[in-house]
């Protein structure tokens, strides 16, 4: 099986999946549309293998009043690390604990995100943006975070 075909299944076969839309994260956007505009921002994928847990994130590209599509970001209300891997597309990763620190993601490479240290996408290319991140599955992700950055189209 080779890697578009992992993907492809990890996508038809989740234990749990979900899509975040614009109306889902009117408070993450500088500027959200004012229209009864809905899209679909991201959609998530995951695969339990406990006590660790996979999952598929799943990007389109685009922006709100020029303002990247992101995912909501959240910071664990238990302590864990989180991995990243980018595996298709372009993007950053968004982590902050204090000052906001910017992670160009480059394909196959592994970016942790420390304990205590929130952490948003960002697709700021012209595909869908496809993530896999590893997580402790007791992280309880914390979703009222205020990000110091953010990211527009010039």
């Amino acid at each position: 099986m080779n890697y578009t075909q992992t993907i492809k299944q990890f996508e038809r076969s989740p234990d749990k999946k979900g899509a975040v839309r614009l109306n889902d994260m009117l408070n993450s956007y500088k500027h959200p549309l004012e229209s009864g505009n809905n899209p679909i921002i991201y959609k998530t994928f995951i695969k339990s293998f406990s006590p660790m847990q996979l999952g598929l994130t799943v990007m389109n590209p685009g922006a709100i009043n020029k303002e990247f599509y992101m995912t909501r970001g959240h910071i664990h209300k238990k302590p864990t690390p989180e991995f990243y891997i980018l595996l298709e597309g372009s993007g950053l990763l968004l982590i902050q604990k204090g000052k906001p620190k910017i992670i160009k993601l480059k394909k196959g490479e592994i970016a942790l995100i420390p304990e205590n240290y929130a952490h948003r996408l960002i697709n700021t290319g012209n595909k869908k943006l496809k993530v896999l991140t590893i997580y402790h599955e007791d992280s309880q992700p914390n979703y009222k975070i205020k990000f110091k950055k953010r990211f527009f189209k010039r």
